[in-house]
């Protein structure tokens, strides 16, 4: 596979910084703030949703070292559809409630990981749905 190392680097990365955000989330580093009406109940809806984000990279990550292609395709379409869904679901909420615009420290934070989230998620599903074509293939 032509990124491999990308490809795990990427799926590496993504669940360690995961991870590491919702600790500096619920040990207060990351302090919430009620910035517009709901903003934080909203907020805390996503640990179980990046969690899963989590679990999905992991497994990438694990079945791109065992060079397990067709493991590697399912969880990196499953990790990219969840990156994505996450990020648009932040970049509408953000846009609705005018919250985009707030450049505050954090708001540039949060727009950074839509960006990532969505770079890498159209990244994985570009790169898996080509081996997806050449599994067909060889299997003519």
């Amino acid at each position: 596979m032509k990124h491999k190392n990308l490809i795990l680097g990427l799926s590496i990365f993504t669940a360690i910084g995961t991870i590491f955000y919702w600790i500096l989330v619920f040990t207060g580093v990351f302090s919430l703030e009620e910035i517009v009406p709901g903003y934080v109940t909203w907020f805390m809806s996503f640990p179980l949703a990046d969690f899963w984000i989590v679990i999905t990279s992991t497994l990438l990550a694990i079945s791109t070292k065992r060079n397990n292609r067709s493991a590697m395709i399912v969880c990196g379409l499953l990790s990219a559809s969840s990156m994505i869904f996450l990020a648009l679901n932040g970049l509408v909420f953000g846009i609705n409630t005018g919250m985009i615009c707030m450049f505050t420290v954090d708001e540039v934070i949060e727009i950074g990981i839509k960006i990532y989230f969505l770079s890498v998620g159209v990244f994985f599903i570009k790169e898996f749905s080509s081996q997806i074509k050449k599994l067909n293939m060889s299997n003519i």
